[in-house]
C-alpha cells in the first residue's frame, strides 16, 4: 500500500481524464515541472521521470508515511488551477487514483528507470531519449545537472551512463516493433 510504505520505490502512472493532453507547449511541462519542485521535500526521493502529452511515469522512493500521495495531490491541485484558467476547463485534469507498482527487487528498479525514459522513444516523440526534454533521462547519461534524481542512485546503479542509455534504446525499439507487429499482423 502507498499509503503507509516507508523506504519503499512505487513506479507511479497517471494519465489525463477523457485522455486529452495534460501538456499541450514547453510552458506546459515547465509549469508541472516547477510545481513538483516546489512541493518536493525530503520525504521523497526522486529515482526517475518523464512527463508525456497524456500521462506521466515517477519512480519515486516514499521516506515518510502517506508522502507520495500527499506530493502529486498537492501538485496536480496547484497544476488543475494552471490548466483550467489557461484552456477554460474546469474541473479534474487527472485520473484519480494513482495507478502504483511496488518496485520489488533491484533489477525491477532498474528496469523500470530504463523503461519510463524509453516512453518517448516508443511513442514516437522523438528518435533518443535524450532529445526528451522532460525527463530525467539526461542526468543519467551526465548530459545535465539537474535537481529531479538521485544522485546515489546513479552512483549505485547507473554506472556506464553509455550502456544505460543503449539499454533504453534498445527497450523503445523492442517495444516499438512489438506495438508495430500486433497492428499489422494477420492472425491465421
Amino acid at each position: 500500500m502507498i499509503h503507509r510504505s516507508l523506504n519503499t520505490y512505487f513506479h507511479i502512472v497517471n494519465h489525463s481524464i477523457d485522455s486529452r493532453k495534460l501538456f499541450y507547449d514547453p510552458g506546459d511541462y515547465k509549469t508541472y515541472l516547477y510545481l513538483f519542485k516546489k512541493e518536493l521535500d525530503y520525504k521523497v526521493t526522486v529515482i526517475a521521470y518523464c512527463l508525456m502529452p497524456n500521462h506521466f511515469h515517477f519512480l519515486l522512493r516514499q521516506n515518510a508515511p502517506e508522502a507520495i500521495s500527499s506530493l502529486l495531490e498537492r501538485t496536480h491541485k496547484r497544476y488543475a488551477r494552471y490548466y483550467n484558467k489557461k484552456y477554460n476547463f474546469k474541473g479534474r485534469i487527472f485520473r484519480s487514483p494513482l495507478h502504483h507498482i511496488e518496485t520489488p527487487t533491484e533489477n525491477y528498479l532498474f528496469n523500470a528507470c530504463a523503461y519510463i525514459h524509453a516512453n518517448p522513444v516508443q511513442a514516437g516523440l522523438v528518435g533518443f531519449p535524450e532529445e526528451w526534454e522532460y525527463s530525467n533521462f539526461r542526468e543519467y547519461i551526465r548530459m545535465r545537472k539537474g535537481k529531479l534524481y538521485s544522485e546515489q542512485f546513479l552512483m549505485d546503479y547507473i554506472v556506464n551512463p553509455e550502456k544505460y542509455r543503449l539499454k533504453v534504446i534498445d527497450i523503445a525499439r523492442k517495444k516499438s516493433m512489438q506495438r508495430a507487429f500486433e497492428k499489422d499482423s494477420i492472425l491465421f
